[in-house]
């Protein structure tokens, strides 16, 4: 039986042992109520048997109206389930869950938090922790908001991102950077993505790489070739990343499908090959300045008109001002920068070529904003039409003349005609009588009348021949002597001032067969020629006529002079229309081409052969006249 003293240091022992535990619950106490996040105890049923102060704040009620009540109630609606189905998890486990809930409390924004649970060692409560995560929440929506609007920037733009890990190789890809490159998920890898680039890019692809890894950003566009055949372009930028101590941790790169800015570069370079090959078969010089007035695009026929003056970024002044800025208002591309749109004609000098005729058309071009104009100009070269034009009034002058003067050798015909008369009345008269012949004072006269009328016969011969020549053609064909017609001209020709020293030698066949023509038609051919002849020789010269028969179809002419001769270029056009190497106001050009067509006419040819130097021989040949 214990004695007395025993008791009482029993009863003084649990004394001690319920003080230290009040010390030790009031320290938890202190821990439980202070502690910054929420602790809850809850039974079977879900409902708070305790809660702390930050459990209450939480929850926005009063710490003592929190006992008995229901936890579901401060929850939203859409995790009442969630919670319900957590609850009797943690009490069937046993073990420590976890779930995440949003709160009901009237918050100005959402109110996030996770809540950890663990049965307590009756089985009829347990304890819960309750932690904010409404920053950590809202950290992971605006993460996910960013990540869904870079996936979808990236599917807009078709750019994708990747990493590469340079020790571990691994790759790290968007899913835009995995539909480029026609891959799944799990086939990213580096040797995945080295397969799928074009065969003839792989080597450039691999050493840009290497640069990378070395520390070095780059930019490269190059070909993706899939196993269906299809090919893809495009463009990644490639920045590594670099510790402290220049060591290439990652690179990070972006990749871009460019594959139709690519075919739409081919296609604007087709376009643009397109347009300028139209540009370049136009026959006009096309120019387009731009708003400074400086050559912007030509195409090839520009720079042949004016070949020191037109090239890119030369001034409109070279062609259309050369002198004066005063001239600026009169220009026609200063004029279409102007708005307005000019037709003009000018001649353009030339110190080391002849004039150029051009008619220029200049239209502005607008631009976009309608701020600045350009200018289109059209240049076409229309020297040649204005020679013509010349040539053809020098034609229609000599066609005046030439009817001047048949119809003036018409009226002095006829005079000579009288004087040749009243000589040989005269004649006779001396003849009649004797007693005339004996006067002295009258010697003279009998030779003087002699004279006068064989000069007035040989003028009007020389206007025969001359009227002759000038004799309309009805265009009928006839039997036609050319020896005859030779000498008809060669008459003509004979008292011309300046062939007076050129010898003639004509080698006419005796007997020639007749053809078939025009006589005023050959008569202009032979003109032709032996003009030319002459024109050919300068001082003393000979041209040598020769007639023969060919054989039983044809008759030739030959023509000869020693002349100066021509060089090929011009042998090449001497049949052209209007082609002259005589000056202005000395010929029109239309003699040869004339000749060559009269004589095809007549069924025949004519060849040319000449020597610089050694003269030129014209030879005919002329279908004989079949019975």
């Amino acid at each position: 039986m214990a004695t007395e003293a025993e008791h009482k240091f029993a009863i003084d022992e649990m004394k001690r042992a319920l003080e230290e535990m009040k010390g030790e619950r009031d320290k938890y106490a202190f821990l439980f109520d202070d502690a910054p996040v929420g602790y809850f105890t809850f039974n079977r049923d879900g409902n708070i048997c305790s809660a702390n102060v930050i459990g209450a704040e939480l929850l926005g009620v009063d710490r003592a109206d929190l006992v008995g009540r229901k936890f579901e109630q401060f929850i939203v609606d859409e995790d009442s389930l969630k919670f319900s189905s957590f609850r009797r998890k943690v009490f069937s486990s046993r073990q420590k869950e976890t779930c995440r809930l949003e709160l009901a409390k009237a918050y100005p924004q959402p109110v996030f938090v996770r809540i950890e649970a663990l049965v307590n060692s009756t089985g009829e409560e347990c304890q819960a922790v309750l932690l904010d995560i409404t920053p950590k929440k809202q950290a992971e929506q605006a993460l996910s908001e960013s990540e869904y609007n870079l996936a979808k920037a990236q599917a807009m733009t078709h750019v994708g991102s990747w990493s590469y890990d340079p020790v571990t190789t691994e790759v790290q890809a968007s899913a835009e950077l995995l539909r480029i490159m026609h891959l799944a998920p799990e086939q990213v890898s580096h040797e995945v993505f080295a397969s799928v680039v074009h065969p003839n890019d792989y080597d450039m692809v691999m050493e840009h790489l290497r640069n990378g890894i070395k520390g070095k950003s780059y930019e490269i566009e190059h070909r993706l070739l899939f196993d269906d055949g299809t090919l893809r372009w495009v463009y990644t930028i490639v920045e590594p990343s670099v510790n402290n101590v220049g060591q290439v941790l990652k690179l990070y790169g972006t990749t871009q499908d460019i594959t139709l800015r690519k075919q739409a570069e081919v296609d604007l370079r087709n376009k643009t090959n397109e347009l300028q090959t139209i540009f370049d078969s136009i026959s006009d010089g096309i120019v387009v300045y731009d708003y400074n007035g400086s050559v912007q695009h030509h195409n090839l026929i520009s720079p042949q008109l004016f070949p020191e003056k037109i090239f890119p970024g030369s001034s409109c002044k070279a062609i259309f001002h050369p002198e004066a800025d005063s001239d600026l208002k009169e220009c026609p591309v200063e004029r279409a920068l102007n708005g307005e749109r000019v037709d003009i004609s000018l001649v353009v000098n030339d110190v080391q070529a002849a004039p150029l005729y051009v008619d220029v058309t200049a239209t502005p071009i607008k631009d976009a904003l309608g701020e600045k104009n350009r200018a289109l100009v059209f240049i076409r070269d229309v020297s040649e039409k204005r020679h013509q034009e010349m040539h053809l009034i020098q034609v229609e002058k000599m066609s005046s003349v030439g009817v001047l003067a048949t119809g003036m050798a018409h009226e002095i015909n006829n005079p000579l005609t009288s004087i040749a008369g009243c000589a040989e009345a005269l004649l006779r008269r001396f003849h009649d009588a004797p007693a005339l012949e004996e006067d002295s004072r009258l010697d003279v006269f009998p030779r003087y009348l002699e004279v006068i009328t064989r000069e007035s016969y040989r003028c009007k011969g020389i206007i025969e021949h001359l009227l002759s020549f000038g004799s309309t053609s009805d265009g009928s064909a006839r039997k036609v002597d050319v020896n005859l017609a030779l000498e008809e001209i060669v008459e003509l020709l004979r008292y011309q001032p300046n062939c007076q020293q050129i010898r003639v030698a004509c080698h006419l066949l005796p007997v020639l067969p007749r053809i078939k023509g025009d006589p005023s038609g050959l008569r202009q051919v032979f003109m032709n020629l032996l003009v030319n002849a002459h024109q050919s020789i300068e001082g003393a010269g000979g041209i040598e006529i020769t007639t023969d028969k060919l054989d039983s179809d044809f008759i030739s002419i030959i023509i000869r002079d020693t002349g100066c001769g021509m060089e090929q270029r011009i042998i090449d056009r001497i049949w052209e229309p209007f082609f002259t190497t005589k000056e202005v106001g000395q010929g029109v050009g239309l003699g040869l081409a004339l000749t060559y067509n009269i004589v095809k006419e007549h069924g025949g040819e004519i060849v040319l052969e000449s020597q610089v130097g050694k003269g030129t021989e014209f030879k005919i040949l002329l279908p004989i006249w079949q019975e």
